[in-house]
């Protein structure tokens, strides 16, 4: 039998996934490419969105004398099947609810980049069933129906492309994690190590000021108001990094929003305003500055 293909293109994904690719980067720009670390959550947002776009964009099935073969987008994801160990194929039509993608559905697993349309396949030795969406379910049930008929020999299913199943699984649980990681960094108390020379801040944006060279050191019951995030880390109620605050000054934040009181640390060249999302460890830490600082 002549080689028979059929590619279906993933409009559904293409639109879906290419909206969100656009939104991530008109974001990206829109806020300024100087901040680490909202840039390298975009990033990684992006990056997994074109992996899926990549897998998702279409979905080709190949039927020959032996097998019937299907692959997502690039090749990334691809399986093929004995016609040999097939039960039976027919046409059928998704419940929308089992949506777009690659889903564990009742009885079995779901392969489709757009639309309802797929076919179904049951297995002689394994009561799971395969669906592959197709926008020619009937032409492609009919084809493998006959060739079950006649019998042709086989020994199973090639499960040979598992690995590169698994890895495409694993890039994106990685993808994910990182974003996950940087928030839960940026959201943490900054570290302080108090010493006679000074003061330590470690962790995302640290930096270390000698007590020689503080000017001020006081206490704020509110925080100035910020104009713009110059280069810095702003999630939630946690903020890190360069700011610019009312009247233009240019300050280094370690602060959780709305946790009165923040200490204020003013140099020469550098306004530093810092607190914990306990007040009780803001006030002993500048207490602990005061008396260090004098002695």
């Amino acid at each position: 039998m002549e080689t028979k293909k059929y590619t279906q293109v993933g409009t559904f994904s293409i639109i879906s996934i290419g909206s969100a690719l656009i939104l991530c980067i008109v974001i990206m720009i829109i806020t300024g490419l100087n901040d680490l670390a909202p840039v390298g959550i975009m990033g990684f947002v992006v990056m997994t969105l074109l992996i899926c776009l990549l897998i998702f964009y279409k979905l080709t099935i190949t039927i020959d004398n032996t097998y019937i073969r299907f692959s997502l987008g690039t090749g990334l994801i691809a399986k093929k099947y004995l016609i040999s160990d097939i039960q039976s194929c027919k046409s059928v039509s998704n419940n929308l609810i089992y949506g777009i993608g690659i889903r564990k559905i009742p009885k079995g697993w779901l392969y489709n980049v757009s639309g309802l349309k797929a076919i179904e396949i049951k297995f002689k030795n394994s009561k799971s069933v395969i669906r592959i969406g197709t926008d020619h379910p009937d032409e492609i049930a009919g084809i493998i129906s006959k060739m079950i008929k006649a019998d042709q020999s086989g020994s199973g299913m090639d499960y040979k492309d598992k690995t590169a199943f698994r890895l495409v699984w694993i890039i994106m649980a990685i993808t994910l994690l990182i974003p996950v990681i940087l928030i839960l960094i940026g959201n943490r108390d900054p570290g302080i190590t108090l010493s006679k020379p000074g003061l330590k801040i470690s962790g995302m944006y640290g930096l270390t000021i000698n007590y020689s060279d503080i000017k001020q050191l006081d206490t704020l019951s509110t925080l100035p108001r910020i104009q713009m995030r110059t280069n810095g880390y702003a999630f939630g109620k946690s903020l890190k990094g360069n700011f610019r605050l009312q009247n233009n000054e240019n300050a280094k934040l370690f602060i959780t929003k709305r946790v009165p009181p923040y200490i204020l640390i003013r140099t020469d060249d550098l306004n530093v305003y810092l607190n914990f999302k306990e007040s009780k460890k803001t006030v002993d830490l500048f207490k602990t500055m005061t008396k260090v600082r004098k002695e």
